[in-house]
């Protein structure tokens, strides 16, 4: 049996960030793929065809808006244009959490925090988890922000311990603006498509915008309207040398300008 569930990504937060933003936006990640199609609440992608890409200019753009789907189900869904990396040219101690996959998958019977084929770990720094991954083409952004948290994830079949997915993420806060940066890396044994799926309460509607970033890249940022408890959401898109990085920010209108400050901030590190 393969392990075939990715973990709730809102399991994943340290829970001193979700329980700070137990006002913001309440939004899931869905992942649908082949034998991951059940699963909800997931960060993914999926790979559509290269000629879309050209329609924002850049690594990631949008295939669908959506509302009313599933009953009161609202969002979009995006496309990315990601490489998959030989496991090979990940660090010894990245490849070597192949066997603590396999080993929880054989000594474990009851799955909460984690599920199977997951590996988990909150005690690095952003530099430790960048390192610990050792990709060279992995662009850990030089932001002068305090850490809020962070979390290395390692996703891969629970039998063979292969490794498939690899996401870290930081959390930070500025004043009432919450953001969490994520890097998420595919390698040569991701064989599903993939696809970036943003679902959340009914009544939201989204605007897209693409930002040029002054190292010829380009960010695709999707905005929503503010949720009943008047909250909003930012997220920036792009794939700098074949990585996904996300950006996604919770603020209240009030602080629209810095959370829009905060995020070109952040495009323009790539």
């Amino acid at each position: 049996m393969k392990g075939n569930e990715f973990l709730n990504k809102m399991e994943l937060v340290d829970p001193a960030y979700i329980e700070a933003a137990d006002a913001a936006p309440t939004m899931k990640k869905k992942l649908w793929t082949g034998w991951r199609a059940a699963v909800a609440a997931c960060l993914c992608l999926v790979l559509l065809a290269g000629t879309a890409a050209a329609v924002s200019g850049g690594g990631t753009w949008l295939v669908e808006i959506f509302s009313g789907r599933g009953g009161d189900e609202t969002g979009y869904e995006l496309g990315a244009n990601i490489e998959k990396f030989p496991v090979s040219g990940l660090s010894k101690n990245l490849q070597m959490i192949s066997e603590a996959i396999v080993y929880q998958y054989e000594t474990t019977t009851i799955y909460s925090s984690w599920a199977p084929g997951h590996w988990m770990e909150r005690n690095f720094s952003a530099d430790e988890a960048w390192a610990f991954i050792g990709l060279s083409s992995l662009q850990k952004p030089d932001w002068d922000l305090e850490e809020w948290y962070n979390e290395l994830d390692v996703f891969g079949d629970a039998d063979t311990g292969r490794i498939e997915q690899i996401l870290i993420s930081t959390g930070y806060q500025v004043n009432d603006v919450r953001l969490e940066a994520r890097a998420e890396i595919f390698t040569e044994n991701f064989d599903d498509e993939m696809r970036i799926r943003w679902i959340t309460e009914k009544d939201i509607s989204f605007t897209e915008t693409i930002r040029p970033t002054p190292g010829g890249n380009f960010c695709q940022i999707i905005a929503s309207s503010a949720n009943e408890r008047g909250y909003l959401m930012l997220d920036g898109y792009l794939v700098e040398n074949g990585v996904l990085y996300n950006l996604h920010i919770s603020y209240q209108e009030q602080d629209a300008a810095r959370a829009e400050e905060l995020l070109h901030q952040w495009a323009d590190m790539f």
